[in-house]
């Protein structure tokens, strides 16, 4: 089943909005992540509109190992990151199988999951 949104805003800026970071609340939902979002289009976008094509990725704290689920709305955001690892997935339910396998916490240390 596919992941739900915290509310309807979240739903519509997924699907049509400006390409955002989008991270799970503590209820297991999609959430716009703002400042996520922000130094995203500071440190990649380069001032312009970054195509939205949905990516969904597992982030990797490169000090804690801890990971999480992001859905970033625009390769372009998620193409790399100063204090984490980004893996890119296929579709949401590759993403989830491999934080899954992360353990709970999702605490990874090895080569990509």
């Amino acid at each position: 089943m596919p992941l739900s949104y915290a509310d309807d805003f979240d739903r519509v800026l997924a699907a049509s909005g400006p390409p955002a970071v989008f991270t799970l609340t503590a209820d297991g939902e999609l959430r716009l992540h703002a400042d996520r979002t922000r130094d995203a289009w500071q440190r990649l976008a380069g001032g312009a509109a970054p195509p939205h094509e949905p990516c969904h990725c597992l982030l990797r704290d490169q000090a804690t190992g801890w990971v999480q689920y992001a859905l970033v709305t625009s390769p372009v955001l998620c193409a790399s990151h100063p204090r984490a690892d980004v893996w890119r997935y296929a579709d949401e339910a590759e993403a989830l199988a491999a934080l899954a396998r992360a353990g709970q916490p999702p605490v990874w240390r090895g080569d990509r999951l």
